[in-house]
């Protein structure tokens, strides 16, 4: 044991610090980690920008999504009808629109004089559209859609087009 207390005093010397195992880390690194962290925040923030999202009411983003989903809805039963939201989605580049159509005066469509009259009549037609959107270019595009659905037809759509399931998913 005295040789082992007289060669750690003949090793160190007064002020001598013991030696180390691991190197001290180096203080350029404190600006590397803030620089990275700030970088994760930043492209958290550009993601959250086009995250799936309910537009709001009166929002420039949902009119758009409506008035593109009923334009097709227009040329198929040859009249305009209303929308009332079941559920309104978009992010990443999609968009999913779920109504209930109702006639001008707000009531229930009724199919009478469309190309759906007879199916509506047996009871094979919902008051139901579905539309899926996809944002080309700055402007909507309709990729699918369904008149009077009485399934759920947009369940195929993830995998058929390439939407995210999240698009479908209720808030």
């Amino acid at each position: 044991m005295a040789i082992l207390v007289q060669f750690a005093a003949i090793h160190r010397r007064a002020g001598d610090r013991p030696m180390r195992s691991t190197p001290k880390p180096r203080a350029p690194m404190r600006p590397l980690l803030s620089f990275l962290f700030l970088g994760m925040i930043l492209m958290n923030d550009s993601q959250a920008a086009d995250a799936i999202h309910t537009p709001e009411q009166g929002s420039s983003e949902r009119q758009q999504l409506l008035d593109t989903a009923r334009a097709p809805v227009r040329q198929k039963l040859g009249r305009d009808v209303r929308f009332a939201v079941e559920q309104i989605r978009a992010g990443e580049g999609w968009g999913f629109v779920y109504a209930r159509m109702q006639d001008q005066d707000g009531t229930v469509i009724d199919y009478a004089g469309t190309p759906l009259a007879d199916a509506a009549k047996q009871g094979y037609v919902s008051p139901d559209y579905v539309a899926l959107l996809q944002r080309v270019d700055g402007h909507w595009e309709l990729r699918a859609d369904a008149i009077g659905p009485t399934d759920m037809v947009w369940l195929a759509w993830p995998e058929k087009y390439g939407a995210p399931h999240a698009l479908f998913e209720e808030e």
